[in-house]
């Protein structure tokens, strides 16, 4: 099932009645532009659209997407075709508009950046003057931490349960589900520890002072909170 390959279906069938692609709107209620983009290609009818050409033609909604006449192949076949194409076709365009999405942003940075250039270099030139890190030890010592958070996180959404102890999980009932979430958010744990050790590389500014306590403090209990919720949810809120 191809766009094009529909469109000349259409256009066939319009052609054998002797129709011009006005006079077949005005039969569908659509406009002219609406014929010629499904006859070229450019999009397929809507549901509505594809209904009245079934009925107008004499012939399946599955034979209008397959573009051609059932005399070969099943209803079933071209059926079964349809779906499998049209579903690559959506991971296709899926892919398409991210691409768009990440083109676009890295155009609109590439447009915005120089017009920027010099706030952001005073921002920086400002974060720099203010830098000071009076223990870089500390600093050290929490990124390894978030470090060995992050693995653990990563160890138990892989399904590695084995190395931690099995007791744990005599209660729970969906083994995978408990795994994959409570995964998730040791991973999400070292986030806010990540943010806060950056941000102590400024914390003779008062305000990323507070700024780093509080994220380190708000992170820590919301990723708590949701991992009590999936205790309760797998694990009758044991642990």
């Amino acid at each position: 099932m191809t766009t094009q390959k529909c469109g000349e279906f259409i256009a066939s069938l319009r052609k054998e009645k002797k129709l011009t692609q006005k006079e077949l709107a005005d039969k569908l209620n659509v406009t002219d532009k609406a014929i010629s983009r499904w006859e070229t290609g450019k999009g397929y009818p809507d549901v509505e659209s594809l209904q009245n050409l079934s009925a107008f033609f004499g012939v399946s909604i599955n034979e209008l997407l397959a573009g051609e006449k059932a005399e070969i192949k099943s209803i079933e076949e071209i059926a079964e075709e349809n779906i499998l194409t049209a579903i690559t076709e959506c991971e296709k365009n899926k892919k398409t508009k991210k691409t768009t999405i990440i083109l676009s942003i890295i155009v609109a940075l590439i447009l915005i950046i120089p017009l920027l250039k010099g706030s952001i270099e005073s921002i920086v030139e400002l974060l720099w003057k203010y830098t000071l890190v009076k223990e870089p030890w500390l600093i050290i010592f929490n990124l390894f931490i978030c470090l060995c958070i992050f693995l653990a996180g990563l160890a138990v959404y892989k399904g590695y349960y084995q190395i931690l102890h099995k007791y744990h999980y005599r209660n729970v009932t969906d083994l995978n589900g408990y795994c994959h979430d409570i995964g998730k958010e040791l991973m999400c744990m070292s986030l806010p520890l990540l943010i806060a050790t950056i941000l102590e590389l400024w914390v003779s500014i008062e305000i990323i002072a507070i700024l780093s306590k509080l994220v380190l403090s708000i992170g820590f209990i919301i990723c708590f909170i949701f991992i009590f919720k999936t205790q309760i949810k797998y694990n009758n809120g044991l642990f």
